[in-house]
């Protein structure tokens, strides 16, 4: 990251413009025609429109639509919401990844234990001291991620809480071996060497996102998508640790070949003043409402997902939606409303997306999902029972 932020700084042909959260894709016609974005971090009441001829997607991951996350706080879907708002169609977006082990110290986002201490044979004890993932699966701790999640995550529900123990597998080497998860627990008080170490699934990265093409197109003609807001289909219904950097990289390099062989000469545009336009301001501290979406994300749409609390989820996004004033939290909305509505539709297990009204794949749903904004709006009458937004 410091060797990309130092690229661009020295690039000339690049004007950088810090501070500013993107909030809403301009369109004229079937073309896209720029963005509308806030400045001082998203807290200022100016909104600002950036003609563009050419927009690319960068915004990341929908981490922080859930209560517990490793993603930053401003990864909350906005890219995502955007791109469907404005008529983009979405891919996958019910998958969702949830790291097994992040550590449960109340910190947002969750610092994370890594994947590592479990390769060096540390266990997963609940409360009674019971191994409890080698009644799950026979690869014990070294099972899939998705799986280690859920075994985790019905510990907690039940109450027993899940501990990862690395007191004899790393002991003593620890801080030399694992200095900053060492530095992690022995700010919160824990001495891992000692100590077990409370831990909890975190959401962690987004299969789902913007579809896109191989030279990252989407759906809409002027933008392009890249990185964790797009589902370029790399990684299927579940990712491979570190394979999203790879992603990034090469789309973000045939994206740049792309849009260079087809636009004309560069041209400027005036930015256009939309600060008269009624607009709630919503920074990164989460308001009530913001705080309410994620509790109920991690709660119906989060690890483990059924039926009756994916359709509750879907109406309390609905109540969240009506009272909504904010463009940002609308973009939030919207990216929580097409995971849980995707989610629903799916009526099976696979990869990120598990149903325990439907735990095991079924062949019929052995194939990618694609939707809009306005299908996810039908379920969402559907379930309300109320004529389509």
């Amino acid at each position: 990251m410091e060797a990309l932020v130092a690229a661009v700084r020295a690039t000339p042909s690049i004007r950088l413009m810090e501070g500013y959260v993107a909030e809403e894709v301009v369109t004229s016609g079937r073309f896209v025609a720029g963005i509308i974005a806030r400045p001082d971090g998203g807290v200022s009441p100016r909104r600002i429109q950036f003609p563009a001829r050419a927009v690319v997607m960068a915004s990341g991951g929908i981490g922080s639509i859930f209560a517990v996350t490793t993603n930053p706080r401003e990864a909350r879907g906005g890219g995502c919401g955007m791109a469907a708002r404005a008529g983009a169609v979405i891919a996958d977006p019910e998958f969702v990844q949830f790291h097994p082990t992040a550590i449960d110290v109340g910190k947002d986002p969750a610092p994370l234990a890594t994947e590592a201490l479990r390769g060096e044979g540390c266990t997963l004890l609940n409360s009674a001291g019971e191994r409890f993932m080698l009644q799950i699966s026979p690869m014990g701790e070294l099972a899939p991620r998705d799986i280690v999640a859920r075994g985790i995550f019905r510990e907690v529900q039940a109450g027993r809480g899940a501990f990862l123990d690395c007191r004899s597998a790393v002991g003593s080497h620890f801080k030399d071996e694992f200095p900053t998860v060492y530095g992690y627990c022995m700010a919160a008080g824990i001495d891992p060497e000692k100590d077990l170490i409370p831990v909890v699934p975190a959401a962690h990265y987004h299969m789902g996102g913007i579809l896109t093409d191989a030279d990252g197109r989407t759906t809409l003609d002027g933008l392009w998508a890249c990185g964790e807001v797009t589902s370029t289909g790399a990684h299927g219904a579940n990712r491979l640790a570190s394979n999203s950097l790879l992603e990034a990289v090469v789309f973000a390099g045939r994206i740049a070949a792309d849009i260079g062989g087809l636009l004309p000469a560069a041209k400027t545009n005036p930015w256009i003043d939309r600060s008269g336009e009624r607009d709630a301001v919503e920074g990164v501290v989460d308001t009530e409402a913001m705080t309410k979406l994620r509790k109920l994300m991690s709660a119906h749409v989060g690890v483990i997902r059924n039926g009756e609390g994916l359709k509750q989820a879907i109406r309390e996004i609905d109540v969240l939606e009506s009272a909504n004033r904010s463009t940002r939290f609308r973009n939030t909305l919207t990216t929580a409303k097409l995971i849980a509505t995707a989610a629903l539709k799916r009526e099976e297990s696979r990869g990120g997306h598990f149903r325990d009204d439907f735990p095991h794949e079924r062949e019929e749903w052995h194939h990618r999902t694609y939707t809009t904004l306005a299908e996810a709006n039908e379920t969402v009458a559907e379930v309300t029972e109320r004529e389509p937004a």
